[in-house]
């Protein structure tokens, strides 16, 4: 049982100034939600991806005072800040008992006719220091599917912590799927990336609106790597299959911001794999293509253009055209035969996997 990202929390001490503060970060403003007359809160809803929203969420003024402390630690809210992010589950009360750490109560909530369960902690906190996550399961399909689409998509989180591997360890326990990261550093926080009409977003817990290149450039090969580590499973089920494409082109999106021409086309070469192996053989060969554009245009070499023509005939062996897959194939053999050993020996590796019939 998986869990992936369901919605990511802004808290606010009022609806207006959170739907001001996302409006100026992603030029998009938040819908009405409604009600949570268990917690005396109220929300604004912003789909962000097929199943993934973000929402703003405040003491409901008109409320009465809840029987227990507020849920994402609202109770002492005092600015708008990204504060906590939930996944979502099909099987909520065992991803709570497998949990590395306690994620609190599983409590039954409703706003309207929409309802579902989730995890709070007794006294309103968030968990592991301050950047969560919670644990909800949907009475029926995940809300975003419920809301209207958004010129804004959300394309990773990065989860920031003293003690990275703790952090790990919950999300691993969670059979968390997806483009989320973690990295080190003193202070915990949480970095959302978007893309929005105006172009890339950066939100972080502690009020920041942009990252150093490194930091950005870090983020996107941690998801190269986690990207191969779907790559590598033996046995991956339909949402091991979705996570997969959605980090892979979470990589290439901040390779494609902060990265090297090289890091881009490999970028670009990475999702053209991941789409071959998924079957989806148009997709694959477009980001085979661009993979080829790329070093074509900014003139990258060495073993790039190589595997940019070992992506293509890749994906023209998925679509069945196998004429055109020798075609790249022996374009790509002449490539390699000038490059140094151990390039050689990845891509002519690589070009004896090709499904060529």
């Amino acid at each position: 049982m998986t869990t992936a990202i369901d919605h990511l929390v802004v808290v606010a001490p009022d609806l207006e100034a959170g739907s001001d503060v996302i409006d100026g970060a992603l030029g998009a403003r938040p819908l009405p939600g409604g009600r949570h007359e268990r917690m005396g809160t109220h929300n604004l809803l912003l789909r962000t991806g097929d199943s993934d929203y973000l929402e703003v969420i405040s003491v409901d003024p008109d409320a009465d005072t809840p029987a227990q402390p507020r849920w994402f630690d609202l109770d002492r809210a005092t600015d708008v800040r990204l504060a906590t992010w939930v996944v979502r589950t099909a099987d909520i009360d065992n991803t709570a008992a497998d949990a590395a750490e306690s994620l609190g109560d599983v409590l039954d909530m409703a706003r309207g006719d929409v309802t579902w369960r989730v995890t709070v902690p007794a006294d309103g906190t968030i968990p592991l220091d301050g950047v969560g996550p919670h644990v909800i399961a949907w009475d029926g399909a995940p809300a975003a599917t419920r809301m209207p689409p958004s010129p804004v998509r959300l394309i990773s989180l990065t989860i920031a912590h003293p003690d990275p591997q703790r952090v790990r360890a919950q999300l691993e326990s969670l059979a968390l799927v997806g483009p989320v990261t973690v990295q080190q550093d003193l202070v915990p926080d949480l970095i959302a990336a978007f893309e929005t009409p105006s172009g890339p977003r950066i939100i972080t817990g502690l009020g920041g609106d942009s990252l150093s290149i490194d930091r950005e450039r870090q983020i996107a090969m941690d998801l190269f790597n986690l990207t191969w580590t779907y790559l590598d499973m033996d046995v991956r089920t339909a949402e091991h299959d979705t996570a997969m494409a959605q980090t892979a082109d979470a990589s290439r999106w901040h390779w494609q911001h902060v990265g090297t021409p090289t890091q881009f086309a490999i970028g670009e070469w990475q999702c053209s794999r991941v789409h071959a192996v998924l079957g989806n053989g148009d997709r694959a060969r477009a980001y085979a293509q661009r993979c080829l554009e790329i070093t074509q245009s900014e003139r990258v070499e060495e073993f790039v253009p190589a595997s940019a023509h070992e992506a293509l005939a890749r994906a023209y062996a998925v679509l069945g055209d196998m004429d055109a897959a020798r075609e790249q194939r022996n374009l790509a053999y002449r490539i390699a035969v000038d490059l140094d050993n151990e390039d050689r020996d990845v891509i002519e590796h690589d070009l004896g996997t090709l499904p060529i019939t």
